[in-house]
């Protein structure tokens, strides 16, 4: 089962992956790139293995397994695709607020909206926010949506990233993304993924 989900995560990335500039540019917001990059370094570094709870349409499995950098890296590509806030045509197509306070917990929210300017103006990431007590560059908490549509496919995913302070390293301890993808003449598969990390010696 679990082996079968995996398959269909990255049929999904690789539609989405399709659409990805790998052109250099200047890049206005938070760089998702290097984030991603310089948490599969840290984890990496920390040893860590995953463990993985995966549903699909109303299926479930469970595994845990130790990453190699490939393997990280590929877990953690949906991530990456948030990234898109930053190509050139979204200069000005998000709107930041900063300073607004978490009802649910003692963090500040730094925050991306997209805001369209005009009827063709449209982005696959609708918002994004970043949880924080010091400094959104260290985030407790990212949460995203990113939704795709064309005549091929429609594919939404509500995206999380949860870090913890450990050894004084900012790190990523829990991801999750949940949502659905419909593929032309198919019916709808719905999902949800979540992943603990823990450092070797937890």
């Amino acid at each position: 089962m679990i082996k079968s989900l995996l398959v269909f995560v990255s049929a999904a990335l690789l539609l989405i992956g399709c659409n990805r500039s790998n052109l250099k540019y200047e890049k206005p917001y938070i760089d998702f790139d290097s984030l991603v990059n310089q948490q599969v370094s840290l984890l990496l570094n920390e040893k860590i293995s995953i463990q993985k709870h995966a549903e699909l349409n109303g299926k479930i499995d469970d595994t845990t397994f130790t990453p190699d950098s490939l393997h990280l890296a590929n877990e953690l590509e949906i991530f990456r695709q948030l990234d898109v806030i930053n190509k050139p045509i979204h200069r000005t197509s998000y709107t930041i607020t900063d300073g607004e306070k978490d009802i649910k917990s003692n963090l500040l929210i730094y925050s991306y909206t997209f805001n369209p300017k005009g009827p063709q103006d449209r982005s696959a990431v609708s918002f994004i926010r970043f949880y924080y007590m010091s400094s959104p560059l260290n985030p407790k908490r990212i949460e995203a949506v990113y939704r795709e549509e064309n005549t091929l496919y429609v594919t939404e995913r509500k995206l999380f990233m949860e870090f913890d302070d450990i050894t004084g390293k900012n790190l990523l301890s829990k991801y999750k993304m949940e949502g659905m993808q419909k593929l032309i003449l198919n019916d709808s598969t719905h999902f949800f993924i979540e992943s603990t990390l823990t450092p070797a010696g937890k």
